[in-house]
């Protein structure tokens, strides 16, 4: 799965077979659900959903597109969407649900570590100069390759390793002073 493969590669007689994508990539995907989601109930219908998706967006989708990175995108957004549903779920309107659904629910000790890790990285980000915090939200927020964020910015992409190297360093040693664990 080194080489790029394009959703052109997987068109036979205009139209996409899924059934070979599906064969290839269905381990890949799968394995990044399991990393990322513990029911495998839900493991199971993301999974399909993927493969849904590419299938009724194939089309409109530039045929020199990376399939697999087309995927990846795919599944990131599925797993935010899962969580986000989820929580929504958490919701009890009825003070006498409230006993039901708090074990149903997310640890609200965790929200709060979350919430607290965030505002640390928001700080950390803030106080960053503004060609690191640029290169440092581009990569890890939005998702921009470094070859892009060295043409954007004019810098080398050695440049940019180096930083982000840095960057990760300072936001590690800021999590251990706060008493977190970076990634965790």
């Amino acid at each position: 799965m080194n080489s790029k493969e394009t959703i052109n590669d997987f068109i036979e007689n205009g139209r996409l077979d899924i059934e070979r994508v599906i064969n290839k990539y269905n381990n890949y995907i799968y394995t990044i659900l399991k990393n990322a989601m513990s029911n495998s109930e839900d493991i199971e219908e993301t999974l399909s959903d993927v493969f849904v998706i590419l299938w009724k967006n194939y089309l409109k989708i530039d045929k020199s597109t990376d399939i697999r990175l087309y995927m990846l995108g795919v599944t990131k957004n599925l797993i935010k969407k899962r969580y986000r549903d989820y929580n929504l779920n958490c919701i009890v309107e009825d003070i006498n649900d409230y006993e039901n659904k708090i074990d149903s629910c997310i640890n609200i000790e965790k929200l709060a570590e979350q919430n607290e890790k965030s505002k640390i990285l928001i700080d950390i980000v803030e106080s960053m100069k503004e060609e690191e915090k640029n290169i440092f939200v581009m990569f890890y927020y939005n998702s921009v390759k470094i070859k892009e964020i060295s043409s954007i910015l004019n810098i080398s992409q050695t440049n940019i390793k180096v930083k982000l190297h840095r960057l990760r360093k300072i936001v590690k040693k800021e999590f251990k002073e706060r008493g977190y664990n970076y990634g965790k």
